[in-house]
């Protein structure tokens, strides 16, 4: 069977966003259920992309261009708070 390279391409990049969106998430110590709740997933919904996470099934909800969305806002709120934290003088 020949497989579909842009959806390989595709399932590579969210998963990407995920790994990144989990990584500052770890840094600002945001717990897993605040990082849903960020994302507007339900607890199924983050559990499908959990799954998916670890080479599981790509989820139908929400569609793959508006969970990239969500990532890219969320993950790029959770950098400029990093900087703004690294940049604050600490007492």
């Amino acid at each position: 069977m020949l497989r579909n390279l842009s959806w390989e391409t595709m399932d590579n990049l969210a998963r990407s966003q995920l790994r990144i969106y989990q990584e500052l998430g770890d840094a600002a110590r945001i717990t897993e259920e605040d990082r849903r709740k960020v994302l507007l997933l339900d607890r199924q919904e983050w559990t499908d992309w959990a799954e998916f996470m670890n080479d599981g099934p790509l989820p139908p909800t929400p569609p793959l261009p508006d969970m990239l969305r969500r990532l890219g806002e969320a993950s790029y709120r959770l950098a400029v708070l990093a900087e703004l934290s690294e940049a604050s003088p600490r007492a």
